[in-house]
């Protein structure tokens, strides 16, 4: 047996024992009251809640009131001995406030007092009661007592309804003996399908801009990129840099322009030197009166005259005086010309001198390269690393984008593969299951066929359908979910899997026909005793009564003490009415 009663460290609780086998929670609902479990009237719903809390589940909201802040619950488990033979009767404690320390009195696998962490007991359970390996990430414990202890009914093969479709077949899995690291692959594809679809809706949200360009145009970019970036890094490297380079520009135009000063000069000069040339030229070419005397002597003979000695002598002197001007005006050209001789003489041994100066600085601006000039080529090398590094990035990005589409096909197919090969290995197991889950649903319902499907779906997740023919009503679906809890329990037993117990709440038979609850409820106590394990169900007494009246079911060797009612104010479970 695993578990022998429940109560509460508040003395108004009233304490629920259990025995072997079929276990029936009976609440009495008075018609007057109107009362339902929203208000804890009986509390049966609330029972299996704390049932599921003591095993290391969350705190449900209907416990999270005021009035039960100081309340601390307690259950009697039979849990696995050290020594693996055997059980040990634990007692287990945990406190609403604060809920984050359990303890477990008795157990010899524990030598100390027995308090832990939530955390620690829910280890504890999945090594000691599941026997779950200590990587395994799927299944967790949570999800494995969510089916053992199920509160929750929309959906046969669902236990919470946030539970993604692989973890679904993982539980349901491991239940029926199969093994939860391969289940678990789906897990990696399921991952990878949310990666992909994330990075594409961010893609066409433009939040990823860069991962919309082409590979193909990326790499190209790329390409050139790196071909710029070591052309300027080789040319860098060849650089020779004169820290003066700035002073031997401006040497260098300086030297430029006195130059072409001289070269100005230098023309002029020689120009004022060819005047200078034709000047004497034409002055030496000339008589001092220019003929004046001869022509008057010769006019003045015509006309039978002589001409006066005293004009002759006249002439004469104008003569000697404009003679002595000339030769006087020709030294002075003589002299200026030398002159200008001599400066060109200057100007050409000067040009000389700077046309030399101005080759060697061209050289040395030839032969190097400016400090600023240095930092300018090692800036522009920065900027083309970046723009390689960043188009880099961005085609690994754009690379991994695409590589997710091959990944997610391959390790699908390993998935699938690998699920597949699981079933096919353990098939023969899984023929019982299968098998009795039919025998089963037959057995409920005479005019319908009942099958249990096992398969890898294409995303290699395991796909476990409970399937009865006809209508797919909720009276349907709660017989599927029953057998299916049911088949799962008694796989797990077989395989020594987890603990021999299955908590079902009322809910679960609402919309079933009277007539196959009596027959769940026959199979339940049929079942619990031949394979040793605990079913234990809550119902209202009018409805049970009902499934007697429309049913061959009898249930006074079920019924477990105390029967609750909301009648009174402590009939209920916790022995006082709270809001």
């Amino acid at each position: 047996m695993f578990l022998r009663s429940v109560g509460s460290t508040d003395s108004r609780f009233r304490k629920v024992s259990f025995h072997d086998g079929l276990n029936i929670l009976v609440a009495h609902r008075t018609d007057a009251s109107g009362l339902g479990d929203s208000r804890n009237g009986t509390g049966k719903s609330s029972l299996i809640r704390i049932i599921r809390y003591l095993v290391g589940g969350n705190l449900s909201d209907d416990l999270k009131n005021p009035a039960l802040s100081s309340h601390a619950f307690t259950a009697e488990l039979g849990l696995p001995a050290a020594d693996g033979v055997g059980t040990d009767i634990v007692t287990i404690r945990r406190g609403v406030t604060p809920s984050t320390r359990v303890v477990a009195a008795n157990w010899s696998v524990r030598r100390d007092r027995g308090e832990m962490t939530v955390e620690s007991w829910r280890e504890l359970l999945a090594t000691k009661v599941f026997q779950l390996p200590n990587d395994t990430a799927r299944p967790t414990t949570g999800q494995l007592w969510g089916q053992l202890i199920r509160t929750t009914f929309g959906r046969p093969t669902k236990t919470h309804p946030n539970e993604t479709d692989w973890e679904t077949g993982v539980r349901l899995g491991y239940f029926l003996g199969l093994a939860p690291n391969v289940l678990g692959k789906a897990g990696a594809v399921a991952r990878l399908e949310r990666q992909r679809k994330a990075v594409r809706e961010a893609i066409r949200e433009g939040a990823f801009a860069h991962l919309a360009v082409d590979e193909a145009d990326l790499r190209s970019r790329l390409a050139a990129a790196r071909r710029r970036r070591d052309r300027a890094q080789e040319d860098l490297s060849q650089f020779k840099v004169d820290e003066q380079y700035l002073d031997h520009q401006k040497l260098a135009d300086s030297i430029s322009a006195d130059v072409q000063a001289l070269n100005d000069e230098a023309l002029s000069l020689e120009r004022r030197a060819r005047s200078i040339g034709q000047a004497i030229e034409a002055e030496t070419q000339q008589t001092p009166d220019g003929g004046l005397q001869e022509r008057l002597t010769r006019m003045y003979a015509e006309i039978g005259v002589v001409l006066p000695n005293s004009v002759a002598r006249r002439f004469d002197e104008v003569t000697e005086f404009h003679a002595s001007v000339v030769r006087n005006r020709q030294r002075y050209l003589d002299d200026e010309r030398t002159s200008i001789a001599q400066r060109l003489d200057q100007i050409t041994a000067e040009r000389s001198e700077l046309d030399s100066r101005r080759a060697e600085t061209l050289r040395l601006l030839r032969d190097s390269v400016a400090l600023e000039t240095f930092l300018d080529a090692q800036r522009s090398l920065a900027q083309l690393d970046s723009e390689v590094a960043q188009l880099e990035r961005q085609l690994e990005s754009v690379s991994a984008v695409g590589r997710i589409d091959t990944t997610l096909k391959l390790q699908t197919a390993e998935a699938t593969a690998a699920v597949r090969a699981e079933i096919e290995e353990r098939s023969a197991n899984l023929e019982r299951p299968i098998a009795l889950f039919n025998e089963l649903g037959s057995e409920i319902y005479t005019d319908r066929t009942a099958r249990l499907l096992i398969s890898p779906n294409a995303k290699g997740v395991l796909k476990v359908t409970p399937e009865i023919s006809g209508d797919a009503s909720d009276g349907i679906r709660g017989v599927e979910a029953f057998l299916l809890d049911v088949v799962c329990v008694v796989s797990s037993i077989e395989y020594g899997l987890g603990p021999r117990v299955l908590i079902h709440d009322s809910h679960l038979f609402d919309a079933v026909d009277h007539r196959q609850v009596a027959s769940c409820l026959n199979i339940a106590a049929r079942l619990a005793a031949g394979f040793g394990f605990q079913y234990i169900v809550a119902m209202n007494s009018d409805f049970l009564s009902s499934v007697e009246r429309e049913g061959a079911f009898d249930h006074e060797d079920y019924v477990v003490d105390p029967i609750l009612t909301d009648d009174t104010e402590d009939g209920g479970l916790f022995g006082f009415r709270f809001d």
